[in-house]
């Protein structure tokens, strides 16, 4: 029980830290880039704009809407608690107040949205001629060896200097610039250019020893799984420590998880995002790969999940969570049902994908027509094989033509029947009102006592 109920004890002596704004932040306007926000919402005529914040800049939200509040004649909203994630633009929320614009504040996953957004990134320190000397002290600089730089977003403000020294060391070398903008060549929210300003896509870097300035999260992790390179290092600053970079055992585990989307007969396409037109069409490709193949398919959105919302739909074998490449939950294990990514529904229900993968796709927005990893779906015969995790022989049933089949038709229309009749035979259904069918009866008194001996128990 403890997976599906919270000690209400933890929330009432949780002590939370609220950090004072002035003592944070010394200058608000160029901190935050007040003056440019300004001038964005004034070029592009906005009446009301949302303001985004991540949790831990809550404390000085008041301070700049203030400021922005003093410069220009809009409607401002703050927008706290983010319907999925922080690093995602909240355009759901912001269509509550009817919103033109978000302005959005923090790390972002630089994802696409379908309403316009000024994205005002941290500003973290950088002492930049100290961590070139430790690369350059770490990596020869070898005109025969080549070698791409990432940096976290918090540098962007000192992307000129790092750009300047790197390309003292390493002039036949790249860097992977931070571009907000959507680009031809933008993976991940990256553009590889050269010392030229040169744009290259991000299969240059296939013999490329790859380093990544800033701390070890989810944004390097992407990186070292989505991008193909001979080696990936870390350098921290804070520490001045190079770190080679290896998720040998992370591609094992998500194997795995491609033989139990072969295995599952329901799918639950879990939703967690919603901005932007490319997840409507990721949800219509993943439940066409479900047809073909003859499995069920469910959309479940239920906000943030969780253990005990996902608890309620013990039919579902398996979760295809639709979400930013930034979210963790895909190597969560607290689940009673696995999480995977799209791209590992793709791997595992079409053939025409290569099953031994060795370099993975976070962005599913990758996955679909006109991007660089689309693939067309395979329409599967009838066939079988073996389960790699039961042992057990697989049958797959489907019709070569499509829709035209009576059969399929028939079972696709009892598929998405069968859900709702399973809720149905349940005994408890949840949280519902029941207007006007449940009788209304008098309190009486309760059972009192202790478990061992209950007032109302015979002795």
């Amino acid at each position: 029980m403890a997976n599906f109920t919270t000690d209400g004890k933890l929330c009432i002596e949780r002590e939370i830290e609220i950090n004072t704004p002035d003592k944070q932040f010394d200058d608000l306007l160029t901190r935050f880039d007040i003056s440019e926000t300004c001038q964005w919402i004034t070029d592009n005529n906005f009446q009301k704009v949302c303001l985004q914040f991540p949790d831990e800049l809550l404390g000085v939200s008041a301070k700049i809407y203030q400021e922005i509040k003093k410069k220009v004649e809009v409607d401002l909203y703050i927008l706290g608690d983010t319907s999925y994630a922080s690093c995602c633009v909240d355009s759901v929320a912001a269509m509550h107040v009817q919103g033109n614009a978000v302005v959005h504040y923090g790390h972002s996953c630089f994802t696409k949205t379908n309403i316009p957004v000024f994205t005002v990134l941290p500003k973290d320190h950088l002492d930049v001629d100290t961590t070139m000397k430790v690369l350059h002290d770490n990596f020869n600089s070898d005109d025969n060896v080549k070698m791409c730089l990432f940096y976290d977003a918090g540098f962007e403000h000192c992307k000129d200097k790092i750009s300047e020294r790197w390309f003292q060391y390493y002039p036949q070398s790249y860097i992977s610039f931070v571009q907000i903008e959507e680009h031809p060549h933008r993976f991940l929210g990256r553009v590889i250019r050269n010392k030229g300003g040169e744009e290259f896509p991000v299969e240059v870097l296939k013999d490329c020893i790859c380093i990544h300035v800033g701390s070890r999260g989810q944004t390097v992790f992407n990186y070292t799984i989505s991008i193909a390179a001979s080696e990936w290092y870390v350098l921290d600053p804070n520490t001045s420590k190079v770190e080679h970079l290896q998720e040998t055992m992370w591609f094992r585990r998500r194997r795995f998880l491609v033989e139990k989307c072969k295995d599952a007969n329901v799918v639950g396409l879990l939703i967690c995002k919603l901005a932007g037109d490319q997840t409507k069409d990721i949800i219509s490709r993943m439940k066409e790969l479900c047809k073909v193949n003859g499995k069920k398919s469910y959309i479940v959105s239920v906000g943030k999940p969780n253990v005990p919302k996902l608890a309620n739909f013990p039919e579902i074998d398996i979760y295809v969570m639709i979400a930013c490449p930034e979210n963790d939950l895909y190597s969560a294990r607290d689940f009673y049902k696995p999480i995977v990514y799209p791209y590992e529904l793709e791997v595992a229900l079409n053939s025409k994908r290569d099953p031994y993968f060795s370099t993975h796709i976070t962005d599913y927005d990758q996955l679909l027509p006109g991007r660089p990893h689309h693939c067309d779906i395979d329409h599967v015969k009838e066939a079988t094989d073996v389960s790699l995790i039961t042992g057990k022989i697989r049958e797959t049933k489907v019709d070569t033509n499509q829709g035209s089949s009576t059969d399929l038709a028939e079972k696709q229309n009892w598929a998405l029947e069968s859900i709702g009749q399973n809720l149905q035979d349940r005994s408890w259904k949840g949280l519902e009102q029941k207007l006007g069918e449940t009788e209304v009866k008098k309190a009486e008194v309760g059972r009192m006592g202790i478990p061992l001996q209950y007032s109302n128990e015979p002795e």
